[in-house]
């Protein structure tokens, strides 16, 4: 469980260590988390499209913040989904896009052979091979080549996503997937997925040999 107090505390640090916002990623958000978002929004979300979100993530957006200071480039906001479409053709993705979220994401292993066609290099496979995944045939809609019970949480950038499993077995757990159609397990919670990026900010010593080797790149 978060507690919101803490988590702001973790990020004022952050914005102490890295003033001028020089860290990757972090220019838009600048270590801030957005509003929390209404209960009765998520529940009335879910009840609509046949769903739940894992109890970890509804506990942070509702309590603690949504959309913001993160990982990568930051957390979207829930409150995306609480605004207007600005089309019609933006509306009728929103609405593809949400009833996909109580379909489960089927994934199945990659094997040696096809490490080059999911850009996948041999060291990181080694490392662990079980973490690597691709989306059977069924588990896509291809018309807008978005996988189906996957929620996206945000980016890393160079198009892979991160996102959370909405159905199915794997409920909860955090992936990360990309343009190449790989699925890569980052956590099994949402919880552990965030408190990861709190403790890489504690951390003070590797937060500040990060940020000056993001100094060293951007001076070159």
């Amino acid at each position: 469980m978060f507690h919101k107090e803490e988590v702001k505390k973790i990020l004022a640090e952050a914005r102490c260590m890295d003033p001028q916002l020089e860290m990757f990623g972090v220019a838009d958000h600048q270590y801030r988390l957005g509003p929390p978002v209404d209960l009765a929004f998520v529940r009335a979300m879910e009840k609509k499209y046949h769903f739940r979100f894992p109890d970890d993530y509804v506990q942070f957006i509702t309590e603690v913040g949504d959309g913001g200071a993160g990982p990568g480039y930051g957390l979207y906001p829930f409150g995306y989904y609480c605004t207007e479409a600005k089309s019609k053709e933006e509306a009728k993705a929103r609405e593809m896009y949400l009833r996909g979220m109580g379909r489960e994401l089927r994934l199945l292993p990659i094997e040696p052979e096809w490490l080059e066609d999911f850009c996948i290099s041999k060291e990181e496979y080694k490392k662990n091979p079980e973490k690597f995944f691709r989306g059977s045939g069924g588990s896509f809609d291809w018309d807008n080549n978005i996988p189906y019970g996957f929620f996206h949480l945000g980016t890393y950038g160079c198009w892979r996503d991160f996102g959370l499993i909405t159905a199915g077995e794997r409920c909860g757990q955090v992936f990360i997937h990309d343009t190449e159609g790989a699925f890569e397990l980052e956590t099994n919670s949402f919880q552990v997925f965030y408190q990861n990026w709190l403790d890489f900010i504690l951390d003070t010593e590797r937060f500040q040999n990060e940020l000056e080797e993001w100094r060293r790149i951007r001076n070159r």
